[in-house]
Formats: structure tokens, sequence, C-alpha cells
């Protein structure tokens, strides 16, 4: 007798515990549900949010690509100019270049076609 009792009392505790397991995971579950819905919500929040920002800042990247745009066309003419000096400046520098050279190659020829005694200022016996 004793023992039915103890089986009988383990049994209701093992019901009882089983439908608290049941209500504990349907608890888990439907606070999983919410947590998602919240998740879903600010997420769809976030990206509207992004959106509008987005469409906030076309005006201003359209209106800074259009100032990119003038300023191109402004300077090019002046880069144009400076390529035209830094051409010419070369050349120059080509030229004087060469006229350096022949002038030294002129000195040099100069210097050995002049006969010995000339260049020499002791008398020769």
């Amino acid at each position: 007798m004793k023992r039915m009792i103890f089986l009988a009392t383990v049994a209701a505790a093992l019901l009882a515990f089983s439908a608290c397991d049941k209500k504990t995971s349907d608890d888990l579950k439907q606070k999983a549900e919410d947590a998602k819905q919240k998740v879903e919500t600010k997420a769809k929040e976030a990206k509207e949010a992004a959106d509008r920002q987005i469409e906030k800042a076309k005006p201003k990247l359209e209106e800074l690509g259009d100032k990119a745009k003038e300023a191109t066309k402004d300077a090019q003419p002046k880069l144009e100019e400076l390529g035209e000096k830094a051409k010419n400046a070369t050349q120059d520098a080509i030229e004087k270049t060469k006229q350096a050279a022949g002038s030294a190659v002129e000195n040099v020829k100069n210097a050995t076609s002049a006969s010995p005694a000339e260049a020499s200022p002791t008398p020769t016996p």
C-alpha cells in the first residue's frame, strides 16, 4: 500500500511537471515570436530611416557632382596653358643645352688646334 501511494505521488508529480514544461515551452515560444516580431519591426524601421537619409542626401551629392564638373571645366584651360608653358620651357632648355655643348666643343677645338709654341710661355732652346 505504501508503495502504491508512493507510485501515485510520483505519477502525479510527473504529470504536473510535464504540464509545467508544456506551459513553459509555450511561453518560450510566445516570447521568441514576440522577439522575432520586434526585431523585424526594428529592422524595417531602420531600413526606412536609411532610405530616407539616402533620399535626403541625393540632392547634395548631385550638387557636389555638378560643382566638380564646373571646376574641371574651369581648370581645363589653365591646365592646358600650364602644359604649353612647360613644353616651351623644355624646348628652351634643350636649345640652350645644345648651344652650351656646341660652345664647349668649339672651345676644346680652339684649344687643341693652337700651336704648342703659342700655348707655352717658356722659350724653346
